[in-house]
């Protein structure tokens, strides 16, 4: 995977996230790294976002908002902050809370794209204009349990396939 490519694909996760989180605002976030043929992002999901026509139907409105929010040029902003900012900056997100007392050091870096803000060390793409249309896909929703744990509270994972070219996208989609 080249470098550009894993950095589309983790700006992507945040742009799923940030869509995600204005549709259902009491959503609480995981997080969502890049993976081999795109990203996920791991969410506790309020009880009615799925609700809503199934999973297509959720993959659908989600998608359609992540197209609307990469059309604004948004630039990925990187801060950082100390861990008690951080605190209050994500204090009603459980996950970002835990994962803020885990990290080394007195700072955190947190990545700012439009009005959503997430807890990342990056890197990112710069604007989201380096985002082709029509060259990603959010592909299933699974079950994934926080961190890995089987102990943990089960989370809503959502996959998505990304690619730097619609062509790639399309191919891939065949194979």
């Amino acid at each position: 995977m080249s470098e550009n490519v894993e950095k589309i694909r983790h700006s992507l996760a945040h742009i799923m996230a940030s869509a995600v989180t204005e549709l259902w605002p009491k959503t609480k976030l995981g997080m969502g790294p890049a993976i081999e043929n795109g990203f996920y992002y791991d969410f506790l999901l309020p009880a009615e976002a799925l609700r809503e026509g199934g999973q297509d139907a959720f993959l659908q409105k989600v998608e359609n908002r992540m197209k609307e929010l990469i059309a604004q040029n948004l630039k990925f902003e990187k801060k950082n902050i100390t861990k008690r900012i951080a605190k209050k900056l994500f204090a009603v997100q459980p996950y970002k809370l835990e994962l803020i007392k885990e990290l080394p050091g007195e700072n955190v870096s947190i990545y700012n794209t439009g009005e959503f803000v997430d807890l990342c060390k990056g890197p990112h793409i710069k604007n989201t204009k380096e985002i082709l249309p029509n060259t990603y896909k959010l592909t299933k929703i699974a079950g994934a349990y926080w961190k890995g744990g089987e102990r943990n509270k089960m989370l809503t994972r959502i996959y998505a396939i990304a690619f730097e070219t619609e062509k790639e996208l399309m191919d891939h989609i065949k194979m």
